[in-house]
């Protein structure tokens, strides 16, 4: 679906945080025809003042709580742990009848403490799956979110009798469709253990690889394209990636287990020098990959 094909309700949504993921949903409300007026903070004050002097957003906020008074919608475009302080800091500055969300890689710490803090039904988790090795508000983009898959995870618990959690949820969706990205719902559990296996286990695999060529001698400039785009994003923001993993670090054993075992098998052959198992386990990674 192209952008702007569904409409949404909000009348002013406030980002908080202007990086990749928050400067690129405020390029692309931007680009609405009817945008909601968007007032946004964030940490880094000259991507503010650039957005803000470019006509990106309507109003810069000098902190969190001053961003978040006046929206109908919130949403948190910063790393899970500073997300999980500012649920607790803004709560009181939240509006009556406002809808929260976020942004972040981890959704069960995130569902949790928006219960704790009394936001209930209101607070629907996101989690856009639009990323890039590349950060900050320069890396930005208006279509980051074309045809993109979003998750939603509403918390569990929080159904009211008069919907509000099916209507919040509802709401979101429809914001996330109008910048063309494809919504889905799923649960906060199933979805840190599909991250953890479709997400962050490929993040940590490249940043092992690019680990082992860097203590091999190997510079980036002597890999071929599939060295390339294999460790293409072992250059993502390591301070973003430290917390998404640590956030889901039970999660990850399983999958880290597996493939510390995938490895083991290859050394084996190759310690054995047996070309039929070499075959066999690559073969096996060619029919998965080519299944899409």
């Amino acid at each position: 679906m192209a952008a702007g094909d569904a409409a949404h309700e909000f009348r002013c949504v406030a980002i908080v945080g202007l990086g990749l993921i928050g400067g690129s949903l405020a390029l692309a409300l931007r680009r609405l025809p009817d945008p909601p007026r968007i007032v946004a903070t964030s940490a880094d004050s000259a991507d503010l003042e650039r957005a803000l002097a470019d006509g990106i957003v309507d109003s810069a906020a000098a902190d969190p709580a001053s961003a978040v008074g006046e929206a109908d919608l919130v949403v948190y475009a910063t790393p899970v742990s500073v997300t999980l302080e500012l649920l607790a800091s803004t709560r009181s500055r939240i509006r009556d009848g406002a809808v929260v969300t976020d942004v972040g890689s981890v959704k069960r710490s995130v569902v949790s403490r928006a219960r704790a803090v009394g936001l209930g039904a209101r607070f629907v988790g996101g989690h856009p799956l639009a990323g890039s090795h590349r950060s900050g508000f320069a890396a930005a983009r208006a279509d980051l979110y074309d045809g993109a898959r979003v998750w939603l995870t509403p918390p569990e618990g929080g159904r009211t009798q008069d919907g509000e959690e099916t209507r919040a949820l509802e709401r979101v969706a429809a914001l996330w469709r109008s910048v063309g990205a494809e919504p889905a719902v799923i649960g906060a559990e199933e979805h840190d253990r599909l991250m953890a296996w479709a997400s962050h286990l490929p993040q940590l695999a490249a940043s092992a690889l690019a680990t082992a060529l860097a203590r091999g001698g190997i510079a980036p400039a002597d890999l071929g394209p599939g060295g390339a785009d294999t460790t293409r994003i072992a250059a993502s923001p390591p301070s973003l990636w430290a917390d998404i993993l640590r956030h889901n670090a039970d999660y990850l054993r399983r999958p880290l287990e597996s493939l510390q075992g995938a490895l083991a098998h290859f050394a084996a052959a190759l310690e054995r020098g047996d070309r039929e198992a070499l075959e066999r386990l690559l073969a096996v990674a060619s029919a998965w990959r080519s299944e899409e």
